[in-house]
Parts: structure tokens; C-alpha cells; sequence
């Protein structure tokens, strides 16, 4: 995927959303980041909710791991008549690379500023998840051994598939799980938390 599609985040009247797509979401049920509460700019996320410009200094360093940089996207949390972050950072990205907002291409990105984006664009729209999912995606295939990107990708596709797919979506998570040849870049505490939540899509299944 080229250019970003998450510059304006429009949510649809809340009478048209299903009650099913509030009350079971992959993405806005699995609060992993409870397990890096240690770490201060996943508490200061938490306690803001609103991307400012030292999370998106540290959501682009390289020196961040991944899985911290997912926690405080996490953490960061969601809305459900929406949030702007991702937005918030695009803007931050255009600047630092020294482009107009609308010439932001992928192209400009690290593997990790894809992947943020991404989980950034999910979090603060999760009704409508195809363009977070195509950016995951891409993050995934430049990120094919993270653990971390592989589980987040499946929550976001998962929210794809709530609507009729409920067994579907706890197949997504278990691929991953199953995946030996994944690099395990995610806390332990955090993956039981997304697992726990998951699994009772698993019921579906039978």
C-alpha cells in the first residue's frame, strides 16, 4: 500500500453500528498494555490517550522494541465515536521527512512507523479496519519473524470478520500461536492477556 488513507478519520451515526461490534472487538477488548506498565511512556499514554510529540518521538525511534511501541498504541486506547492519532502522527511523520501530509507515503516508513500507523489507524477507528489491516500487512511482510506485529495483525483482521466469523477469528490467533518460527517479542503477561480474551472466540469453532 502506497498512500496513507488515515488523514481523516470519519466514524458513521452510532445507530447503524451493530451491537455486536462494540461488545466483541479483538482490538479494543485486549489491553495488553496493563503488562508494560512499567515503562513511563506507556503510563503517560494511558494517563493522556492523545498522541503528543514525545509518544511520537518514541514511536519512532529505533531504539523503542516493537513491542513497547505496541503497548503504547495500546495503551493509548480507543473511543468509540473515534480518535485522531494516527492522523496526529502522520502529520509528525510528514514533518520529519520533510513532505506535504498529502505526498506521506509508505515508501518515507520505517518497518516499525508502518506498523505504528497501522495499529494507530485501528485503534481510533475500529469499525472500519481495511486500511489499518493493509498497512499491517505491509509492516508484516518487512516484519515476517515479530511476534508482536504477527498477533497484532490477527486482532485486525479478526475485527475484520466480527461481523460473521466469530470461529474465524480465533483461527487467526491461533496460527500465530501455533508459528514456532516467531521471534517471542511480546511479554509473556501480555500475550496471556490478548490469549484469554481470544479464546472465547474458540467456542465458535465447535
Amino acid at each position: 500500500m502506497k498512500k496513507i488513507l488515515v488523514l481523516v478519520i470519519l466514524l458513521k451515526l452510532l445507530l447503524i453500528f451493530p451491537a455486536a461490534s462494540y461488545a466483541d472487538s479483538p482490538i479494543t477488548a485486549t489491553g495488553f498494555y496493563e503488562a508494560y506498565m512499567d515503562v513511563k511512556m506507556v503510563q503517560r499514554a494511558h494517563l493522556e490517550g492523545v498522541m503528543g510529540l514525545e509518544i511520537a518521538e518514541f514511536l519512532t525511534s529505533p531504539e523503542n522494541p516493537i513491542d513497547v511501541k505496541a503497548a503504547v498504541i495500546n495503551a493509548l486506547s480507543w473511543r468509540f465515536e473515534g480518535k485522531n492519532n494516527a492522523e496526529l502522527y502522520a502529520y509528525y511523520l510528514a514533518l520529519l521527512y520533510h513532505v506535504s501530509i498529502v505526498e506521506l507515503d509508505t515508501a518515507f516508513l520505517s518497518p516499525d512507523e508502518i506498523f505504528c500507523i497501522g495499529y494507530l489507524t485501528i485503534m481510533d477507528d475500529y469499525f472500519h479496519p481495511d486500511d489499518a489491516v493493509q498497512l499491517l500487512e505491509e509492516a508484516h511482510n518487512l516484519m515476517k519473524d515479530s511476534f508482536t506485529v504477527s498477533i497484532i495483525l490477527a486482532l485486525a483482521r479478526g475485527q475484520k470478520v466480527t461481523d460473521y466469523d466469530w470461529c474465524e477469528v480465533w483461527r487467526l490467533t491461533e496460527e500465530v500461536l501455533k508459528n514456532k518460527d516467531l521471534r517471542q517479542d511480546l511479554r509473556p503477561d501480555a500475550t496471556k492477556m490478548i490469549v484469554d480474551y481470544m479464546v472465547l472466540y474458540k467456542e465458535y469453532c465447535e
